[in-house]
């Protein structure tokens, strides 16, 4: 179903909206949330919150794209849960978020990821990479896949998923130091 169909079915209220949220995001949403939490059971709630999460921001909002707006409030939220679950247990998403330490100054990562202007360089230099590059960095960092699942998406082993991964982490380092954000 199209983005433009399911905000007309959240818009009129209709309870199909949640049904069509689900088939056509859910999968991912699931994969990200399980990649952030560890846990197939926080996984399922942050999904199921994510729907309500939607569900109650449309309307007013009118996301363009719809997908973005989807994977983000899912991801936000798997996020929240992982900082208030007292196990603190590390995921395979806290070591990609470790990988990433080495490129983005500041003393915790998650405050300068915030950054607005960090968040916008970082977009910048995202533009500067291949198609194939610019998924790949998304998928271990935004979606906290691993590089493995990487790799069979992309018909590359593993390794060369890390070797990938490791020469945009220089690039990136270099160009956020071009761009004045290292000391």
């Amino acid at each position: 179903m199209e983005d433009s169909k399911i905000i007309q079915l959240l818009f009129a209220r209709a309870e199909s909206a949640i049904e069509a949220l689900a088939k056509k995001f859910g999968r991912r949403l699931h994969a990200t949330a399980m990649n952030i939490l560890g846990s197939f059971r926080d996984a399922e709630e942050t999904v199921n919150d994510t729907y309500l999460a939607v569900w109650n921001a449309v309307p007013p909002k009118c996301p363009d794209p719809l997908a973005g707006f989807v994977y983000k409030t899912g991801r936000n939220l798997a996020l929240k849960r992982l900082r208030g679950n007292t196990a603190r247990k590390r995921s395979g998403y806290d070591l990609s978020l470790d990988e990433l330490e080495g490129c983005i100054p500041g003393p915790a990562l998650e405050e300068t990821v915030e950054a607005q202007a960090l968040g916008q360089a970082i977009d910048n230099f995202l533009s500067t990479l291949s198609g194939d590059s610019r998924s790949i960095f998304l998928r271990r960092y935004w979606f906290g896949d691993s590089a493995k699942e990487i790799g069979r998406c992309f018909g590359l082993t593993e390794n060369a998923v890390n070797v990938r991964l490791s020469r945009i982490r220089v690039q990136l380092r270099d160009y956020l130091v071009k761009e004045g954000y290292h000391e």
